[in-house]
């Protein structure tokens, strides 16, 4: 490192910005600021190569000193030292701190605030481990460095954090869950139990008695066993009625027309560009929606297209299942629900990749900072996931609330109707003007599909198609149309076959008009 450029971009700030007249415009303010960061950071790079070198030290000290104060300058160069694993240094530091009430308090102010604007996880971490320092038995500062490592996969060091959070007395049950399922996947279901007790003796939390029905299974104990599934039966059973007490209380814009046979129906969406996350319901008139919650998407912007670019997929994708402790790493928190990414829309448009799920983590992650997952905390996972049904529920995924600006319900659910009557009718001619003339399915074009059902309805007495419980989302603009999606229940009956089953039609919009372009049995 030059010093002689360091000090200039030093002379420069005080320059410009301490002394600087009235007539000095932003722009070299601006740029002022900018060469003032480039050397602090420089100075910060010379110490983590010559840690020892005190001139260097004292340097920086001196000039953070006459810019943030005496007592931030010691907190940030505990923080390099920190980074370095050098626990001497910052011990030496903040002990100088911890000898005056006063000074260790505007410390750990000072600490709070830098950890609230940051969005590095390590970062955070690091500060923590010096708050931790000044002020050993506050449980807050070791359960959320705890959360923390367990979110980076630090899960030892995270434990016992929060195993020192528990010491010094936090009652959260959260804080119990936590160790709940530590001491269950060591299996000492003796010690889980603990944390278990402890922690209902707070709150009724399903999360805790799940860890408890999972240990009375291998132990074997059906009788408290049926005991906790009927705990958990009934808790459900509460959530399921304040969520439909919810959506009743959304206000209905009575101008808007009502979808005539369209029963209400709930489904989650996802900003990427407001890194939100929504639960949104329809009313029979249009989207409502319910809540919403702080998400982080793909570090990466833009649609996924293939396997490791860390983008998240937009488009509409079902919940196809659940991933629970023990089966889960902690850092992906309480559950995690997969998608089902790629869809066929996505194989049509020969994207690639897997494994994206909707995940919780036991921290508050910075937005854009999966790898292409939709992440919440915690703590908002508990409520999002009173709102899925496995199989059922399907996610909205776009830039913005693209959602809001749907309206084509009257018309898919009319083509959704009478694509039913047409196919009921065996009027082949009539059933294939539905589908659209790129349509695609299991290797079959629209000619192809044509031929296989005519064979199929051939030697049929008559067909009847049910269809129940049906929603109808938006999928978002790709390169093959506007698209959208009808999701159901159907019951085929037929003289000599009969099949329940769940079924996707894609539509692309052509013209105005809703033609299917991919048909999906699950």
């Amino acid at each position: 490192m030059k010093r002689e450029k360091i000090f200039f971009f030093i002379i420069f700030y005080f320059i410009f910005i301490k002394e600087s007249e009235p007539f000095l415009i932003s722009k070299h303010q601006e740029r002022a600021r900018r060469y003032f960061k480039l050397s602090l950071e420089e100075y910060k790079k010379a110490i983590k190569q010559d840690p020892n070198n005190y001139e260097i030290i004292e340097e920086y000290k001196k000039i953070l000193e006459g810019t943030i104060g005496k007592t931030e300058a010691k907190i940030e160069l505990a923080l390099i030292f920190q980074e370095l694993n050098l626990k001497i240094k910052v011990y030496e530091l903040l002990l100088d701190i911890s000898l005056k009430e006063t000074e260790r308090k505007n410390a750990l102010s000072y600490i709070e605030k830098r950890i609230e604007g940051s969005k590095n996880i390590i970062e955070k971490i690091n500060l923590y481990y010096i708050a931790t320092e000044l002020s050993p038995q506050n449980p807050i500062y070791w359960y959320n460095l705890g959360k923390l490592l367990i979110g980076i996969n630090r899960n030892e060091e995270g434990f016992s954090a929060l195993e020192k959070a528990y010491s010094y007395n936090l009652k959260d049950v959260s804080l119990f869950y936590y160790l709940s399922i530590y001491h269950f996947n060591k299996g000492d279901y003796k010690k889980a139990k603990q944390y278990i007790d402890e922690g209902l003796k707070i709150s009724d939390d399903i999360s805790l008695h799940k860890i408890l029905l999972k240990i009375y299974l291998i132990e074997n104990d059906k009788e408290m066993a049926n005991i906790e599934r009927e705990k958990i039966k009934s808790l459900t059973a509460k959530k399921e009625e304040k969520k439909i007490e919810e959506v009743k209380k959304v206000e209905k814009i009575v101008k808007r027309e009502k979808i005539e046979g369209l029963s209400p129906y709930t489904f989650i969406a996802v900003s990427k560009e407001h890194q939100k996350l929504y639960i949104v319901s329809f009313d029979g008139f249009g989207f409502n929606v319910l809540k919403e919650y702080k998400c982080t998407t793909g570090e990466e912007r833009g649609d996924k297209e293939k396997k490791g670019d860390k983008r998240t997929p937009e488009g509409a994708y079902l919940l196809i299942s659940k991933i629970e402790p023990p089966k889960l790493l902690p850092k992906y928190g309480i559950c995690a629900f997969p998608l089902n990414y790629p869809n066929p829309i996505d194989i049509r448009l020969n994207k690639d990749g897997d494994g994206i799920w909707l995940h919780a983590t036991p921290i508050e992650r910075p937005p854009y900072n999966s790898e292409g997952c939709i992440v919440v905390n915690d703590k908002d996972m508990k409520e999002i996931m009173q709102y899925v049904k496995v199989g059922e529920t399907l996610i909205y995924i776009g830039k913005n609330e693209e959602f809001n600006e749907f309206n084509d319900f009257k018309k898919i659910k009319e083509i959704v109707d009478n694509w039913k009557t047409a196919w009921e009718s065996k009027n082949i001619d009539e059933y294939i003007r539905f589908y659209d003339n790129e349509f695609l399915t299991d290797g079959k074009n629209k000619n192809q599909w044509k031929l296989y059902k005519e064979r199929i309805n051939k030697n049929k007495k008559y067909i009847k198609v049910e269809i129940s419980d049906l929603m109808i989302l938006p999928y978002g603009e790709k390169k093959i149309g506007t698209l959208a999606v009808a999701f159901f229940k159907q019951n085929y009956i037929s003289d000599n076959f009969s099949s329940k089953t769940r079924k996707i039609l894609y539509f692309v919009k052509r013209n105005s008009e809703w033609k299917i372009i991919y048909e999906q049995v699950l």
